[in-house]
């Protein structure tokens, strides 16, 4: 899951309490992500207990204490998997594919390909299945809305993909 391999990175740039997590993928993520407390200190209990990540107390004087969470050797291997771990499942999620690019840099250009060409072939399948119903809803005027805006949507993420590949490869 995205939102477990974004916690984990920002442990890996620093050592971090909770609240400092979330407002840090926020930051990074901006309009795209909301951490959920109801998410995220559950995982990083889970994390704690699998042994990815350390859990210390920071005791402040005058101030509530904080559990200060930092990243673990398992931690780091568990983010290097979580990273190229990316299937046909997460290919037709739009979030799932749009962390992968943000995190391209930490991952091998074959993966970076991989990625790529499996979010390609996910909206090509979307795309001719958008196409298909627009046939079949012609006599909607704001289903037909609708379905433009979507296949317009669709084709310029393809634009867009076609272009990372591109790059990717060493075009540009």
């Amino acid at each position: 899951m995205y939102i477990e391999l974004l916690i984990l990175l920002q442990i890996e740039k620093a050592p971090k309490h909770g609240y400092e997590i979330k407002k840090e993928i926020q930051k990074d993520l901006g309009y795209m992500m909301d951490v959920n407390h109801n998410l995220l200190y559950p995982t990083l209990r889970r994390f704690a207990e699998e042994g990815i990540i350390t859990k210390k107390l920071n005791q402040q004087e005058g101030k509530l204490n904080q559990y200060v969470y930092e990243i673990t050797e398992e931690g780091k291997r568990k983010i290097a998997n979580l990273i190229n771990e990316f299937t046909e499942k997460d290919a037709k999620h739009q979030i799932d594919f749009m962390i992968r690019v943000f995190l391209f840099d930490h991952i091998s250009q074959d993966n970076r390909l991989r990625i790529l060409n499996m979010r390609k072939i996910d909206l090509e399948g979307l795309l001719a299945d958008i196409e298909k119903r627009q046939e079949n809803d012609a006599n909607d005027l704001y289903r037909q809305e609708v379905i433009q805006y979507s296949i317009t949507q669709v084709r310029g993420e393809l634009i867009w993909i076609d272009e990372l590949i591109r790059k990717t490869e060493g075009w540009v």
